[in-house]
């Protein structure tokens, strides 16, 4: 009996110790491409995954952007997510798993599951599934466990040298949410500074479209893009760069999810209602 006992203690134990060992690490860091994907940032899950930390509480940040600067004097700070796929004919699973610096993983989800037909929206589905594990974990940083857990500082410093490739500064968007209606505005989403390509060929960096009868346009500035409908002089919301050219985060007041553009330029948003359905608006270039 009292093997029983110490042993369902340990287990319990070991669980409730996978979200505390999380709390001591201060970033994510995603790549733009999963092992398992064709292209970067393919079904836009890359960008999926970092809404969906950023979501449940982390600090993220893409694999080629520029580190900050407590990053870079300490590697072990930050996570390296992986997305694992073990899709059969008719199921698409998917499972998430954070590596420290050493390499060693630290955190594995359960293994997300979806049995729909079309791939971008099975793999999305199946990601979420995997992330619920992520949203029981209830993380936050914790500064106060890191001279536990880190290395020494010659160990840190050639953790700096091996991992830390800066390329270009996109700080950390701060979460705001989007509508697709300019009544939903109040006030204008916070600034987010990021840069990213010319959508088309407008000397003003100005990119129109139609959806049903209202009329909508992205306006390239200092701060990344920011979406407006007709005759509203503030935006409703913003889209940050992630992954691809083409891939955003899509931010306004009421919601969150991700932007792309299709093959035709237009603008398609896609987000969960407060059923957790998957929702799809598409803003057609005019």
């Amino acid at each position: 009996m009292k093997h029983i006992i110490f042993i369902l203690a340990f287990f319990v134990g070991t669980i409730s110790g996978i979200g505390q060992s999380l709390d001591q690490y201060k970033y994510i860091i995603i790549p733009e491409k999963f092992e398992f994907s064709k292209e970067e940032n393919q079904y836009q899950l890359n960008a999926l995954t970092k809404f969906l930390f950023e979501k449940y509480g982390f600090n993220t940040l893409m694999k080629t952007e520029e580190k900050p600067k407590d990053l870079q004097e300490n590697y072990c700070l930050g996570l390296s997510a992986n997305v694992k796929e073990n899709s059969g004919l008719f199921v698409t699973r998917l499972v998430v798993q954070l590596e420290d610096c050493r390499g060693d993983i630290v955190y594995k989800t359960k293994e997300g599951t979806s049995r729909i037909k079309d791939f971008k929206e099975a793999h999305h589905e199946a990601l979420r599934d995997a992330f619920s594990d992520i949203e029981e974990v209830n993380y936050q940083y914790n500064d106060a466990v890191i001279s536990e857990a880190g290395l020494s500082e010659n160990d840190n410093q050639s953790q700096v040298v091996e991992k830390s490739e800066v390329v270009q500064a996109k700080p950390k968007v701060v979460p705001t949410q989007t509508a697709e209606e300019v009544k939903e505005t109040t006030t204008a989403p916070p600034e987010v500074v990021v840069e990213t390509p010319m959508l088309n060929n407008s000397s003003a960096g100005k990119m129109n479209f139609v959806k049903g009868d209202a009329f909508y346009f992205l306006k390239k500035s200092d701060s990344g893009y920011a979406f407006y409908q007709e005759n509203s002089e503030e935006p409703f919301a913003v889209l940050a760069k992630s992954g691809g050219e083409d891939s955003f985060i899509y931010k306004s007041l009421t919601r969150q999810g991700v932007a792309y553009f299709d093959a035709e330029g237009n603008l398609v948003v896609e987000y969960l209602d407060q059923e957790n359905k998957s929702v799809k608006l598409i803003y057609k270039a005019n």
